[in-house]
């Protein structure tokens, strides 16, 4: 692992690393999602169709995984179990009584605010809550930010262009591993090898990936446990480097004003000698705590790596053995992308100032 003065690792916020299954528990849940999964695709009930007529499998009918590796969880397990709510509780501050006063602190702050209206329901609500620990005042002050800098950039986050969604998706640049960590946190999963800049324009790429980190997001297990990052920097060029720099500044800030999730942790692996040209851009615009969490492992040894994930949920390319595949999202497109424009039309709050002038035009 490469050290420097200031590439401490915080794996959590009180420096803990405690598991939240064990692997019994896992397995025991796993089966759970598998029997799940049969009574749902055996229902009669028709799937959701899209605007152009054509069929969309439901979030429910995602891809389950035959028989997971060692009790891990799948990426596409969404019930806060027992085990989960303990984690919210200890780690968020979570419980019915809090959720409750703070959700009710949370609306009025909300009506209170001359600028501002209601447009959704508890569920929104929640996202940002969970991200600032139940903290209704710091919660709301987030999402303002959040909302301001999306109202910023809304002419770039509002582009549609389903074409190029479903070429990078198509490419595996970016994707969601098929297995949940010990900690039952979703990873994604980056590769710079998949990239070629001069087809595939920066912001291309980058918008992909929010909509496929705004669409787990709606996952109430990733609210609370969060996910971590595996960036595979294999065969990257500079000239990507120098593609990518102004969207990564943009991408880092929007990270942090805009992003009501828990990123754990960024792994980096397979490091090119040049990577310090993107890094210094990225770094000084990194709140600490997120400059603690990259995880910069030696590219001749990936033992490191296997010290916070298991090998046994990593595709083959990190010498695991569960092939890394984008199908869970591929076979959800349609729906996904429906969404994304939804919440970014629909947020929990939108501008009362935005609203009236448009009003009067």
């Amino acid at each position: 692992m490469v050290h420097s003065e200031d590439m401490s690792v915080e794996m959590a916020e009180d420096g803990s690393r405690s598991k939240i299954f064990t692997e019994k528990e896992t397995s025991k849940l796993a089966k759970a999602d598998k029997k799940k999964d049969k009574s749902k695709k055996s229902s009669s009930k028709a799937p959701e169709t899209a605007t152009n007529g054509s069929a969309i499998p439901s979030k429910e009918l995602q891809l389950q995984p035959i028989q997971p590796p060692k009790g891990f969880l799948p990426f596409s397990h969404n019930v806060v179990t027992p085990e989960i709510e303990k984690y919210a509780a200890e780690k968020l501050n979570e419980t019915e009584e809090t959720r409750a006063k703070a959700l009710e602190e949370f609306k009025e702050l909300v009506y209170g605010d001359p600028d501002l209206h209601i447009e959704g329901d508890e569920k929104l609500a929640l996202i940002w809550l969970r991200s600032k620990k139940f903290d209704a005042k710091k919660a709301f002050d987030f999402l303002k930010l959040g909302l301001h800098y999306v109202e910023s950039y809304r002419y770039l986050l509002e582009r549609r262009d389903p074409e190029i969604i479903r070429k990078v998706n198509s490419l595996g640049m970016f994707g969601f591993l098929q297995y949940r960590d010990p900690d039952g946190r979703a990873i994604m999963y980056a590769r710079a090898d998949k990239w070629d800049s001069s087809e595939i324009p920066a912001w291309d790429a980058i918008f992909s990936g929010m909509m496929a980190v705004q669409d787990a997001g709606h996952n109430p297990v990733n609210q609370i446990v969060g996910f971590v990052v595996i960036l595979d920097l294999k065969d990257l060029k500079i000239q990507q480097v120098l593609a990518m720099s102004r969207w990564m500044i943009f991408g880092t800030v929007l990270l942090q004003r805009a992003c009501p999730c828990f990123l754990k942790a960024f792994h980096v692996i397979n490091i090119p000698p040049f990577y310090k040209i993107g890094w210094k851009l990225v770094k000084p615009l990194l709140s600490e705590k997120i400059r603690k969490r990259f995880i910069f492992h030696k590219s001749t040894d990936l033992s490191t790596l296997y010290e916070h994930i298991p090998k046994d949920i990593l595709p083959p390319e990190l010498g695991g053995g569960v092939p890394f595949t984008n199908e869970h999202w591929s076979k959800n497109i349609d729906k996904i992308e429906e969404n994304y424009y939804y919440y970014l039309s629909n947020n929990f709050m939108k501008s009362r100032r935005k609203n009236k002038t448009a009003s009067r035009s």
